[in-house]
């Protein structure tokens, strides 16, 4: 599979692109130098909270800017934070007034707020520290020893650095092309980072924003590139970078003035326009219609003509693995994130559901956010979930305007 990333200015915004066999797969937002970040994600701050509510399972939060915060109430159970008690009062127990230390896990939406956890995290490019105290490998590297191996490593490295056990490190996929060297330098890094900014927090004023993480095309082409899935990788621009930045696996093509811009050459405006379309159409004559909804995202696949004749079975399949992989594609093009409903065409045979599920799980294997296929509905619904990580793309692209 050949990859094609784009970086350039798309409505006076900081954009990069990419395509996996000319195909738009994935629109990533960048800002400009005077810009404020609009995604918190990652954020890192003090706040108060306003008032906690166990009917709902809720607290509520003020945060840095004058935003409004929420958290559920199970998720403080043994991981507080809580820097500061109001007025004399002691205890555990989280309480209207206290300040703690949280960490933003959603950006607000329509009518919801952002979302917080007291299960700080940070991220490099080959693992995860956080609170939990546990220690995990990604599913995705599949050699079962060096899995194996990455935990014991990660458990030697734990008991020396934490003996306490107050802390938890998952290894990345992007781990299985560091050396055992790298992942421990940048476990230790990212342990100690996190100690010193919990440390830091005890003096730090309510509201103070104290980490943020930055999203640059840097780190982005470190991430595709660690992937080692691309037979080709191009890296196209017509804006300035240093080149050393630029991972090795990229070829760099540098668009010249005398050159179409790369929203010409590679037809980005009209690409993100079909992005936003309720009908997708397949490339064998069938067609998906993508409904999003405030509760869960609706995903009809219709043949139209494209199982006359033969099996109907049998071409039923093909369609609807056709269609599956569309939908992975669009999942990750239009960030579409919570509970997915997919009504595939109709089949009668087990095996044939089967191999459709294991199909589909296959291909949202790649997917950079995590996704769930859960089971197929005695009505023949696909229940899928994705994380949630940034806002979708319609969304995104209606504030450009």
């Amino acid at each position: 599979m050949k990859l094609d990333y784009v970086y350039t200015i798309y409505r006076g915004k900081k954009m990069g692109f990419l395509f996996e066999d000319m195909h738009l797969t994935e629109a990533h937002f960048f800002y400009m130098e005077e810009d404020e970040p609009e995604s918190r994600i990652g954020d890192i701050c003090t706040a108060v909270v306003e008032k906690v509510v166990p009917a709902i399972d809720g607290i509520f939060l003020d945060g840095p800017d004058n935003i409004k915060l929420f958290m559920h109430l199970q998720d403080s159970a043994g991981r507080e934070l809580i820097l500061r008690r109001r007025g004399r009062r002691k205890g555990a127990e989280i309480r209207t007034g206290d300040t703690v230390l949280v960490q933003i896990t959603a950006d607000a939406q329509k009518n919801k707020q952002y979302e917080a956890s007291f299960n700080l995290s940070l991220t490099g490019d080959s693992i995860i520290v956080n609170r939990t105290g546990q220690t995990g490998v990604s599913k995705k590297i599949r050699d079962e020893k060096r899995r194996e191996d990455l935990k014991n490593l990660m458990q030697e490295i734990l008991r020396k650095e934490d003996p306490e056990g107050g802390y938890g490190v998952i290894v990345r996929t992007a781990a299985d092309s560091y050396s055992d060297e790298e992942i421990s330098k940048e476990t230790k890094e990212l342990l100690s980072k996190l100690r010193k900014l919990i440390l830091s927090a005890e003096t730090a004023p309510e509201f103070k924003t104290l980490f943020r993480q930055q999203k640059t095309v840097e780190d982005r082409l470190k991430r595709l590139a660690s992937g080692n899935t691309y037979e080709e990788m191009v890296f196209h621009t017509d804006l300035s970078i240093d080149d050393a930045l630029i991972p090795q696996q990229f070829r760099i093509h540098r668009i010249m003035e005398n050159e179409s811009s790369p929203l010409v050459i590679f037809n980005i405006p009209v690409l993100l326009e079909k992005a936003l379309d309720r009908k997708v159409f397949l490339k064998d004559g069938g067609y998906l219609y993508i409904d999003p909804t405030e509760a869960m995202t609706v995903i009809d696949v219709n043949s139209g003509k494209s199982i006359k004749g033969g099996s109907h079975e049998e071409r039923a399949l093909a369609e609807n693995k056709i269609a599956a992989t569309e939908i992975a594609r669009q999942l990750r093009l239009r960030n579409i994130s919570g509970i997915i409903l997919i009504d595939f065409i109709s089949m009668k045979k087990t095996e044939n559901e089967k191999e459709l599920m294991n199909w589909l799980k296959q291909i949202t294997g790649s997917d950079p956010c995590q996704v769930h296929v859960v089971d197929m509905t005695r009505l023949g619904l696909v229940e899928m979930t994705r994380k949630k990580q940034d806002a979708p793309l319609k969304e995104r692209l209606s504030h450009m305007q």
